[in-house]
């Protein structure tokens, strides 16, 4: 039976926040005010320091709150799946928003195939300037009229993942929607913080799901992407070097850990995270749960000597690289 013959199903936009009270309603608001009814809003707030939580409580019974220690991205993530019941979970960062016809959009994709394990949309880069909350509708009017409705079609890209191949149609946390069934086998995802504390973030979830189960791509517009001085915007070179040596370097080693038939793909991501670290000279003391050196260490510990050595050419390849670069 088509997922067309059931009944709409139940979606979950899962919305995780830190520090974004000047953001977070406009996000809260896009996710209540979808065009789909069958929605539950789940925020999750990872121990904010300004007024996000007070702004959550308005909302009252309206949404599922779900208040925490800062514990990093995917702490969050955890919290805000555990607390879920929808059959299709929609992520939404705090400082982005989802146009009304998002949900409605995504479940049609989903019904129209009941193999359909994930789907991936796309969202119009915005400066914060441009948002403005009276003239919302403007502005998704405007973006409508500019978005592409060309769709890339059906997805099964997971012998390519075997083989070590990396997706490169995979968008931003608030493209990315999942069947429960799927993400049940991905989480709960390991809670490693790291230096901005997204150390692991939305790449494990995409390479897993793209190398798990077969999705959708769409290059239609269903979100917008807020263009703001964000944590990442403001940080130099060797502390984005090493908050991208740590994503990648985690990223590979716990999918490596967790799903050894994905080696490939994990010696990769983990070789160039790595030697992006060591490329950084910058040091802190805080981020013992990110060791990149003990997690390169353990992958080679269980490595047969060829991976090892591949490993280590992945890493010199890499490092050379970088020498001859003055970005990530």
């Amino acid at each position: 039976m088509s997922r067309s013959a059931l009944k709409p199903p139940l979606v979950s936009i899962l919305i995780n926040n830190y520090n974004y009270e000047n953001f977070l309603p406009t996000a809260i608001d896009s996710a209540l005010n979808q065009t789909y009814s069958n929605v539950e809003v789940v925020v999750v707030d990872d121990g904010s320091t300004d007024r996000s939580r007070q702004l959550i409580n308005q909302y009252g019974d309206r949404i599922i709150s779900v208040f925490k220690k800062n514990g990093g991205q995917a702490s969050a993530l955890n919290a805000g799946f555990a607390a879920s019941k929808g059959e299709i979970i929609c992520l939404l960062d705090a400082d982005d928003i989802f146009l009304p016809e998002k949900a409605s959009q995504v479940v049609a994709i989903f019904q129209s195939d009941s193999d359909i394990d994930w789907v991936f949309t796309e969202s119009a880069p915005v400066e914060t300037s441009d948002i403005l909350p009276n003239k919302l509708e403007d502005l998704f009017a405007s973006i409508r009229s500019q978005s592409s409705v060309e769709n890339l079609g059906k997805i099964n890209f997971s012998k390519s993942i075997l083989k070590g191949k990396l997706p490169d149609f995979t968008p931003s946390t608030s493209n990315l929607c999942f069947s429960h069934k799927l993400l049940g086998t991905l989480f709960p995802l390991p809670e490693i913080k790291g230096l901005s504390g997204v150390a692991i973030s939305d790449l494990y979830i995409k390479i897993l799901a793209v190398g798990l189960g077969t999705g959708y791509v769409s290059k239609e517009n269903l979100g917008i992407y807020r263009f703001h001085n964000n944590y990442y915007k403001n940080l130099d070179l060797s502390k984005k070097r090493r908050m991208f040596g740590e994503i990648n370097t985690t990223t590979g080693y716990w999918i490596s850990k967790n799903f050894p038939e994905f080696r490939a793909i994990s010696q990769k991501i983990l070789g160039k995270g790595f030697a992006t670290y060591l490329s950084s000279t910058y040091t802190t003391q805080q981020v013992a749960d990110a060791d990149c050196q003990a997690m390169l260490d353990d992958y080679l510990s269980s490595s047969s000597i060829f991976d090892r050595l591949k490993t280590t050419l992945i890493i010199f390849y890499y490092r050379i690289r970088l020498k001859f670069k003055n970005f990530v």
